[in-house]
């Protein structure tokens, strides 16, 4: 039981892996108030999962002033609730009995039986398993979760978008509902039931520069893959080129923010000057500047100005600071600006491989233009090596002994979705190894197809050869002696190509994608060794590798602790004592137990009964006015409240604007 408490506590706190500084503080309330009431009532209802994920989370749209609170309407949407239930169980009999036996004949030629086999450790044969096609006529209602897996299909949960066999599951995504038509772009909408800002996905790609759908090219399929892998001419990318023997971190941010400068005026004023153009706009320069350089750039240089920035801002350089951050966030307009074409073709290659999982005959849909059959092989690809990871992680979780001693070890493996009450994902060892076998079968099936493998781009073929071979000395004799030769390609042009292809890769979403992703960055890293590309001056900006001074750590800046709200979670776990599995005693003890703290942090009681302690409140109110003391383990010697992260005001987080959330409107129901 307290396995199971403290579990759901971890998925709460998990959540999803990108969060902001505001979404933060405001998820520390709600995990003080209403999911730890839930917590210590042992009931999974009350909890309210973290929006997250997505950096489109960061805006919170506020509920206009005609819809009504989430508070006011609990009441209402329980009777609501109560309503739909009552309606569901009046069913059309004629309807029900009709609606399989008409598309029956189809349903079965679109019904491919699973081989079995492979890696996994399934027998040869697997009797009568099938694995069916998603099919108009299929009922999410009377299908399993395992079922909806191998239709191709996303799991069905309510309030939350399950995952699919090529795609993630998302809480902080809002699942559409019956009759609602999909956005063509993704859009932030604020969730009825809560109030809450969510994402709710669309069907294409949004280019932020223009706002809009990307529009692929419709001069020809030619054209579409240089959307997809855009280059430039060679006098271009000889005037831009980096030195890789030479260049340096400083003068790589030099070169890029003079490509991104242009004239700039002030149609008002009439000022001129120069500058980095304003959110959204971008120049033709600063475009040819980074595909020049797009393999020596990416995610590491995004990093680079992350941290030089921080720095600047730690050392209360305030304009260095802003120019940094300004120059930051017009590199990542141009990066997610350059990857959208290659996301959406990416993006119309699940709408096709996904609910066509199972079927090996991979030329009935897998088929067409060269840039479709690339991003078809990446779909696929990254499917299995999502499915793998899931596989090892079962494989892991399966072993590990069910007592105290691996109880972290529980916690920290596989994907922490599996906490929820219902998970909208598939976790269990039996069904994973089914599903990642499949996706071997069906990776092995379209590679063996010559009409849809083998004229594909080099740095492509060569994941599938590369995979194959242990170590970094065969895999660099393979490169030089066997591949290049046969496929007509030098050594240098195919790293290049390589580390282009990991940074398309790398803005796409890391789940499904970032296992495939960090396998690409290795093959990077093991290709270039020997060579001059094998030199990162990227290293000590981003890697902390020369100490924890201003003198000898480029990269460094001085972090600090926090005055933590009292409601917040930190100080809440600051405070509890610790509760070690199979010593707290019973469920009521550890109840009574951390109930005691709530009461001391947070002024109240959870489990019902009588009115806060005046003194209590007093005391807590003295005591939030001093500074809060931090537990030495956590603080580990670093200073308390800078407050350099303030030093560039609201515009660091709001754009200059205050921020508003639905929350601030809330208030307390008087009974």
């Amino acid at each position: 039981l307290v396995l199971s408490l403290l579990q759901r506590i971890y998925s709460l706190v998990a959540g999803e892996r990108t969060t902001t500084m505001a979404s933060a503080s405001i998820g520390g309330l709600l995990f003080s108030s209403a999911a730890l009431i839930a917590a210590l009532s042992l009931s999974a209802d009350g909890f309210v999962a973290p929006s997250s994920h997505s950096s489109l989370a960061r805006s919170y749209a506020p509920a206009s002033d005609s819809s009504p609170s989430a508070l006011y309407n609990r009441q209402a949407r329980r009777k609501d609730k109560k309503k739909k239930k009552r309606s569901s169980l009046i069913v059309d009999d004629d309807d029900e009995d009709n609606a399989p036996a008409a598309n029956s004949q189809s349903y079965k030629k679109q019904e491919p039986i699973l081989l079995g086999g492979g890696e996994i450790g399934f027998d040869s044969e697997v009797g009568e398993s099938k694995i069916p096609v998603a099919t108009s006529s299929s009922s999410q209602s009377s299908k399993s979760k395992l079922d909806q897996e191998l239709s191709g299909e996303r799991i069905a949960e309510e309030g939350i978008v399950g995952e699919s066999v090529t795609s993630a599951a998302s809480v902080s995504d809002m699942p559409l509902e019956p009759g609602m038509m999909q956005p063509d772009v993704t859009t932030i909408v604020t969730d009825p039931d809560t109030g809450i800002a969510r994402i709710q996905q669309g069907k294409y790609v949004m280019d932020k520069v223009t706002g809009k759908a990307v529009i692929l090219s419709s001069l020809g399929p030619e054209y579409r893959l240089a959307q997809m892998f855009p280059g430039v001419p060679p006098e271009v990318r000889e005037q831009y080129r980096f030195d890789w023997k030479t260049v340096t971190v400083p003068e790589m941010v030099e070169q890029l923010k003079q490509a991104c400068t242009v004239p700039l005026k002030n149609s008002q004023t009439g000022k001129e000057w120069l500058g980095v153009p304003p959110f959204p706009q971008i120049s033709n320069p600063a475009v040819d500047f980074v595909l020049s350089n797009r393999d020596y750039l990416g995610h590491r240089m995004k990093k680079a100005l992350g941290r030089l920035k921080l720095r600047s801002q730690s050392q209360f350089k305030k304009e260095e600071a802003a120019e940094l951050r300004e120059l930051w966030k017009h590199f990542l307009l141009l990066e997610d600006h350059i990857s959208a074409p290659f996301r959406q073709i990416v993006l119309n290659a699940e709408t096709i491989v996904g609910p066509n999982f199972g079927n090996l005959d991979m030329k009935s849909y897998c088929n067409g233009e060269l840039y479709e059959r690339t991003a078809n092989y990446l779909v696929l690809k990254s499917m299995v090596a999502h499915w793998e990871k899931k596989y090892n992680d079962a494989m892991e979780l399966d072993a590990l002994p069910d007592d105290e001693s691996a109880f972290m070890a529980q916690l920290y493996t596989g994907d922490p979705k599996r906490y929820l009450p219902d998970p909208p994902i598939i976790f269990r060892l039996a069904e994973v190894s089914r599903i990642t076998s499949m996706a071997q079968q069906m990776v092995k099936a379209f590679v063996d197809e010559e009409e849809l493998f083998d004229d594909l781009p080099a740095e492509v073929k060569f994941i599938e050869s590369a995979l194959s071979i242990k170590g970094g000395t065969a895999l660099r004799q393979f490169m030089l002696e066997e591949f290049c030769p046969n496929e007509n390609v030098d050594p240098a042009s195919l790293r290049e190509g390589l580390k282009r292809l990991y940074q398309q890769m790398f803005n796409m979403q890391s789940d499904p994608y970032g296992d495939l992703t960090m396998t690409l960055w290795n093959l990077c890293v093991a290709t270039s060794v020997g060579t001059d590309e094998a030199r990162d001056p990227y290293e000590e900006y981003i890697a902390n590798v020369k100490g924890t001074k201003y003198e000898n750590n480029p990269g460094f800046f001085q972090t600090y602790t926090f005055n933590h709200d009292k409601n917040s979670l930190v100080r809440f776990l600051d405070s509890s004592k610790t509760i070690e599995k199979g010593t707290a005693g019973s469920a009521e003890d550890v109840t009574r137990q951390i109930q005691g703290e709530a009461l001391q942090l947070l002024g109240f009681s959870f489990g019902g009964g009588g009115s806060p302690n005046p003194a209590t409140i007093s005391a807590d109110t003295d005591r939030v006015e001093k500074d809060y003391d931090v537990p030495e383990d956590r603080a580990i010697g670093r200073p308390h409240m800078m407050g350099w992260l303030d030093l560039l005001g609201d515009e660091e987080l709001t754009g200059g604007k205050k921020e508003e959330f639905e929350a601030d409107k809330w208030e307390e129901v008087k009974s």
